[in-house]
């Protein structure tokens, strides 16, 4: 079997995805989850329009209009005559195959491969930092660059992201990974090519974990099933596969894992014997694992905590669409008094894919949060994406609040992250991750649509800019209000805490 970039992206979400799609049972797929196609759509969409804007200027010869069949020998046929760009080219040799976006004549009389992204060329760049390498754009720019050496038509180590900002980032595939990390990005290809290898073929194979990933894979259903059955130490939240594998020299299963002795198990300095895992953090793994397996409710309180005392309350959530880089709603449920009875739902939506419609919901979120009493309020939020969210947003309209208000806005005396303040540090559950949704759903919450979850969101947004349905409206309005309403069971549960 040839190895694509699809199994190299596969594998760098989960290593079992890539076994599973070349060897098991494809009746056990689950349906495409709808926001992937979304992804899909959205990246093809970009990639057609930045070639359509420069398909004049770049001499472009567009092999995407040739049979795949038939699209190796041209592209082979088109190099050798030295044509400066070649859209959809098709790269065979030995077990590889690689389609680039595009390839690039170099100065040198090389080709390199260009792949166009939808999203920023490396990691980081939202928080207006310098980035680096996302391992999977890497390994896909590896592909493709060994076999053009192969072919005959490279001798460098080079690939190049074309971004949503319309940069193109060159990647230097003979650079180290990082400035701990000497392994380079070329040897990283190398290594992972060997395993994604062994898997296509079966003579390796893998076995299920969870982790935040698995939502949008269409393995995730029969995957959860099989970690279930077994108790697999993944269920446990923050292990994932890399802990997990760690922690089963230890332990085979939650249960196992739950009746560990510590003091058995761990030095007096806290030593572990696990690469990277010390005694506190065996600890909270060794709780976790005792409150799944002794069936209470839980929460268990592990550290004391301080909810503000304020009259008004905000259950504030936010929606945004990463891959048109758009805040498009601003969700707060208003509480008085600690009264349910008084709660009211305020949604400020973009009414446009477009910098003006953005700005005006924002605009008018600031003119509702200014309309409330000084000093009168409290946030409360969960997991630091709002905040970051917001600092972005202040960079974009400065004409719209200070800095200042925004910082004071998530200040910590009034504010509460819900996630990383109380649920991470204070609190252990008897789940399987800590989300929003999966502690509220324990508490006894339900969403009102059938399929709540921000990616769906997103999906009926983009529907709703096209069609402009009322009922689609309301959908996106109802998930928003809920996810608020999540926050309330969950925040006057830590309270009785």
């Amino acid at each position: 079997m040839q190895i694509t970039a699809s199994h190299l992206y596969s594998y760098t979400k989960c290593p079992h995805r890539v076994w599973r799609d070349a060897n098991d049972d494809p009746s056990e797929r689950d349906p495409e989850n709808e926001f992937v196609q979304l992804l899909w759509e959205k990246g093809i969409q970009f990639e057609k329009e930045v070639i359509d804007a420069h398909r004049g200027a770049m001499e472009l010869v567009d092999l995407s209009i040739i049979p795949k069949e038939q699209r190796f020998e041209k592209t082979m046929e088109i190099m050798k005559s030295k044509a400066l760009w070649i859209y959809h080219g098709r790269l065979e040799v030995d077990d590889l195959l690689g389609e680039p976006d595009l390839l690039k004549l170099m100065d040198s009389g090389e080709y390199m491969a260009i792949d166009i992204k939808s999203g920023m060329a490396l990691e980081g760049q939202e928080d207006m930092s310098e980035g680096k390498p996302k391992p999977h754009y890497a390994l896909q720019l590896a592909l493709y660059t060994d076999a053009l050496r192969r072919l005959g038509f490279a001798s460098h180590y080079l690939g190049m992201i074309w971004d949503s900002r319309g940069e193109m980032v060159e990647y230097d595939l003979a650079e180290p990974r990082g400035a701990r990390n000497v392994q380079t990005w070329w040897e990283f290809y190398e290594e992972t090519a060997v395993v994604v290898r062994a898997l296509l073929a079966n003579t390796q194979r893998t076995e299920p974990a969870m982790c935040s990933d698995c939502k949008l894979c269409h393995w995730c259903s029969t995957c959860t099933k099989q970690c279930i059955a077994k108790e697999d130490l993944s269920l446990l939240p923050e292990v994932g596969r890399s802990r997990k594998e760690s922690l089963e020299g230890l332990a085979g299963t939650v249960r196992a894992l739950a009746s560990i002795d510590l003091d058995v198990v761990c030095t007096s300095n806290g030593d572990t014997g696990i690469p990277g895992i010390r005694r506190p953090s065996l600890e909270k793994f060794v709780r976790r694992a005792q409150l799944q397996s002794s069936g209470t409710k839980g929460p268990l309180k592990t550290a004391n905590f301080v909810l503000p005392e304020k009259p008004i309350e905000l259950f504030f959530d936010l929606e945004a669409d990463p891959t048109q880089n758009i805040v498009y709603l601003h969700g707060v449920v208003e509480r008085r008094n600690g009264d349910n009875a008084t709660k009211k739902f305020h949604a400020f939506i973009a009414e446009d894919v477009t910098d003006e419609a953005e700005k005006k919901a924002w605009q008018d979120f600031w003119t509702y949060i200014r309309s409330l009493p000084p000093d009168g309020f409290s946030v409360y939020y969960y997991s630091s994406y709002e905040k970051t969210q917001y600092r972005a947003l202040w960079a974009k309209y400065q004409d719209v609040i200070s800095a200042e208000e925004v910082e004071a806005f998530f200040d910590v005396d009034s504010s509460v992250d819900l996630y990383y303040d109380i649920v991470k540090k204070c609190t252990e559950w008897p789940t399987y991750n800590y989300s929003v949704k999966t502690l509220a759903q324990h508490l006894g919450f339900k969403w009102r649509d059938k399929n709540p979850s921000g990616a769906a969101s997103i999906q009926w947004y983009n529907e709703w800019c096209k069609e402009r349905s009322d009922e689609k409206l309301q959908r996106i309005l109802d998930y928003n209000e809920d996810d608020c309403i999540a926050m309330i069971w969950l925040k006057d549960a830590l309270a009785d805490l």
